[in-house]
């Protein structure tokens, strides 16, 4: 990449970006069926809320009923998002109708609560079930695996324990899948919900491929502000884009953003109207902003973090970057 700060923010990277946005925005409609299953009580409704920052509603969830299906947005594209519960009468009734609740799924996302150890069997043997329905309706979605459940707390008093269940719960799921089916794991708690977001924002840019040019533009605007990290993230709390300077820089923002987006809300609650903010926080300085793009349903954040020793960004470099989100998206 070549550097040339006599151009204007939004001139040669999104020229470039703009020729391939055509053929992009043709796949955006199409909507992909995302589904939520696992046994009862392994954490899939509070998954879903975790993601829409709903936590205080999680104490007081019931067990999901039958298939629970939403639709929401994401960069402009359709999902569809389905919740099955995971009572064994309703897995039952699934298996027996399997084009009504498994067709048409791009993505799969299995949970384990990984301290019910004594469900485990029980646990693949139903995802092998949902596997074999798969194969009858010949579709080949992507395969994730929620260890979920891995709360701090109870993995500081039984990691080792739980680090040996967890390579034999891999090793049979590898088994299941044998190669037919793209697997990927991740440990997931309500208690970090970074954990939740990045998790399944992986698995969202893996279906949207102009998640690349968003990083693209990312990096060359931290790179040109002196950002060590920079992260974008929709009304859902997902990452669009991302950009990290080092390890030591992922670490920090990904910590903070959980705590700076709800800081945001309890402040929009008292005021109504905190658009932006900037924090000093150690040698770190932190910018967020909330801004609504045209085609969407709520709110997408900015957060951006640099040495406090740096001068503050110039406004207009934030609003060159926020246009180029709006031309894309």
């Amino acid at each position: 990449m070549t550097e040339d700060n006599t151009l204007p923010p939004t001139a040669a990277p999104l020229e470039s970006i703009l020729k391939q946005k055509t053929t992009l925005h043709e796949s955006l409609e199409t909507e992909d069926k995302i589904l939520f299953t696992g046994l009862d009580n392994s954490g899939k409704t509070s998954i879903i809320y975790s993601l829409k920052r709903e936590i205080s509603q999680i104490a007081l969830l019931k067990p999901t009923r039958q298939a629970q299906r939403q639709i929401f947005k994401y960069l402009g594209k359709q999902i569809s998002e389905w919740d099955l519960g995971g009572q064994e009468r309703y897995r039952i009734a699934y298996l027996k109708e399997p084009t009504k609740f498994f067709d048409k799924t791009s993505v799969c996302i299995y949970t384990i609560d990984i301290q019910d150890f004594q469900r485990f069997d029980e646990s693949l043997s139903y995802f092998s079930d949902v596997l074999d329905q798969f194969k009858k309706l010949e579709i080949n979605p992507y395969i994730f695996i929620f260890f979920h459940k891995a709360d701090p707390e109870y993995l500081k008093l039984n990691n080792v324990h739980i680090r040996g269940k967890l390579v034999d719960l891999k090793d049979q799921i590898r088994k299941f899948v044998n190669e037919e089916f793209e697997v990927t794991f991740f440990e997931t708690t309500i208690y970090e919900l970074w954990s939740i977001i990045s998790s399944f924002s992986q698995i969202l840019l893996r279906l949207y491929p102009l998640s690349e040019l968003l990083d693209q533009t990312i990096t060359e605007f931290s790179e040109k502000v002196e950002a060590d990290a920079a992260i974008v993230l929709d009304q859902n709390s997902l990452v669009i884009a991302n950009y990290f300077k080092d390890e030591a820089s992922k670490g920090t923002i990904q910590n903070s953003t959980p705590y700076f987006l709800t800081l945001l809300d309890s402040l929009d609650k008292n005021s109504g109207n905190s658009q932006e903010m900037n924090i000093n926080r150690g040698e770190k300085q932190y910018f967020i902003t909330r801004f609504t793009l045209i085609k969407s349903a709520g709110s997408i954040y900015l957060i951006i973090m640099r040495d406090l020793s740096k001068p503050v960004i110039p406004p207009n470099e934030i609003e060159a970057y926020i246009s180029m989100l709006y031309s894309l998206l």
